[in-house]
């Protein structure tokens, strides 16, 4: 008997010595960029003077890296392709090569991922081999999948260690996105996402679990477009999180545990998770993160740049053709409110294009042209996105009650000018009382029972992000016989500047805000 016991207690001892044996640590490095916005090349940062970020720099910081840490996944977390003109020309393909030359693990739909419609996403789609995640996107029963290929998660094996990779995007695109731009597509929201597809994330007993979303931190707390917080309340199993969406760096914080990271934008930071997985242990033993700021330490890739050069010097022929010659400087600033020259020349581009007879229209990016030749690489500075225009037919009424709900947005950039009307603005008066003495251009008051053909972009029509839902309400209305057209900003901008030679765009006098008093119309 006691042979035996010593026996057995021998071939113990030789086994927790071979599992000691076989037990070892493994490093994982996870590599993250978001916002990108088709920044391939370095941009000019305002604040400091310098050239910083884009993919080709990123590309070197990420070779580097690689070539430490050989355990390494690269992911992104959405807003790829829309914002410059590189990617425009190419329709986004520059973007999905640069992500598959760099071997990209997984890659995040965001909200302007869908700013050329469904069909131009679903080409993107169908040309690229990149792994899409987006677990919250959802399409109507019945309907065709344009978006196939887009999965809720991935599984990746670095080193023997399974790391499961599960992608949501905002849940708050049907605010920036006309329902024309969307077709089919929706989108659920993220905890009710999660809900549904962890049971099979967790079916494929992963080792690491680590969520990509489309949505940002904020110190007050989440909102319809950013729920990492209830996630990290609801899933604390996730090891790390990835965020974006709201164009700033967190290196590093906790979340009910979970350890979050967002990496800036237009590769102007490349996040870097480092990852410690036990095999004995069988769990998470370490993790840490940081985002590495990408400045001129990190060269231009040459061999990315090599693969690129074509549609790089394509765009760059492109962006240097003139357009015209602006007699005066045109500032787009928030000190005008609503009637800075760039935005009064946004007012009547679109006026003029969708023949309408009143504009409204926020400021896109502020900066200046002129006075001097104007170039088309002046335009995309002023108008970064393309956004359609549309046309409702609108009462004074509607007008109205469009302008209330826009006085809570003066000083802003999202306040709206106006072009063809002019009314005085008191911010301070109570609600419903805040706009009078309403005009039209010709100072003849508005027909209360006519309609006016009035023009906006799609971004304003679909509620400029939850800042307008009286606004959509009030064009979705039948009789307000909304047309979202084929016209895009920046397309009749170009026209209009071509067609206005010399260009003189001098402050509007749409609106005056009128401080102090309170009562009274």
């Amino acid at each position: 008997m006691r042979v035996c016991r010593s026996i057995v207690s021998g071939l113990l001892v030789l086994l927790a010595l071979a599992l000691f044996a076989g037990a070892r640590q493994v490093p994982i490095t996870l590599l993250c960029t978001t916002d990108v916005h088709g920044h391939v090349l370095p941009y000019r940062d305002s604040v400091s003077g310098k050239d910083v970020g884009g993919m080709l720099r990123c590309a070197s910081a990420i070779e580097e890296i690689r070539g430490k840490s050989p355990n390494t996944l690269y992911v992104d977390c959405g807003d790829l392709f829309q914002g410059t003109a590189e990617s425009w020309l190419t329709r986004g393909r520059i973007m999905t090569r640069t992500l598959e030359w760099l071997r990209c693990d997984a890659w995040v739909l965001g909200n302007h991922d869908f700013d050329w419609g469904l069909e131009a996403l679903a080409d993107l789609h169908d040309q690229t081999s990149l792994a899409m995640l987006a677990a919250n996107l959802v399409v109507l029963p019945d309907s065709t999948n344009r978006l196939s290929k887009v999965r809720p998660f991935v599984i990746k094996e670095i080193d023997g260690v399974r790391v499961a990779v599960v992608g949501l995007t905002t849940p708050g695109i049907p605010t920036w996105t006309r329902p024309e731009m969307l077709g089919n597509v929706g989108f659920k929201r993220s905890v009710d996402a999660l809900a549904a597809v962890m049971p099979s994330v967790r079916a494929e007993r992963p080792d690491v679990m680590v969520l990509l979303v489309h949505q940002g931190y904020q110190e007050q707390g989440d909102d319809n477009a950013n729920e990492v917080n209830q996630i990290a309340r609801s899933f604390p199993e996730f090891d790390v999180m990835l965020g974006g969406h709201l164009h700033r760096p967190v290196a590093s914080a906790r979340l009910n545990g979970v350890l979050y990271s967002q990496a800036g934008y237009y590769g102007n930071w490349l996040g870097c998770v480092e990852i410690v997985y036990d095999t004995v242990q069988k769990k998470v033993v370490g993790k840490k993160a940081d985002a590495i700021p990408i400045e001129d330490r990190y060269e231009e890739h040459p061999a990315l740049t090599e693969l690129l050069r074509a549609d790089l010097e394509k765009t760059k022929s492109y962006l240097g053709e003139t357009l015209g010659f602006a007699g005066t400087g045109l500032v787009a600033s928030v000190n005008a409110p609503g009637q800075s020259p760039v935005q009064q020349l946004i007012c009547r581009a679109i006026t003029k294009a969708a023949k309408a007879e009143i504009a409204l229209h926020g400021i896109l990016a502020e900066g200046q042209i002129g006075p001097g030749p104007i170039t088309r690489a002046d335009i995309w500075r002023i108008i970064p996105y393309e956004n359609r225009v549309g046309v409702a037919e609108l009462t004074l009424t509607d007008l109205r009650a469009i302008l209330e709900e826009n006085a809570r947005r003066v000083g802003s950039s999202h306040f709206l000018g106006v072009y063809g009307l002019s009314y005085e603005l008191h911010p301070n008066a109570p609600p419903g009382e805040r706009v009078r003495n309403l005009r039209l251009a010709d100072g003849s008051r508005p027909h209360a029972r006519k309609r006016f053909r009035v023009a906006m972009n799609s971004y304003s029509l679909s509620s400029g992000g939850g800042r307008f839902p009286m606004l959509r309400e009030i064009v979705e209305r039948p009789e307000s016989r909304l047309d979202l057209t084929d016209i895009d900003t920046r397309s009749a901008v170009v026209d209009y500047v071509r067609g206005h030679n010399p260009l003189r765009i001098e402050p509007g006098t749409g609106v005056t805000v009128i401080r102090g008093g309170s009562s009274g119309r």
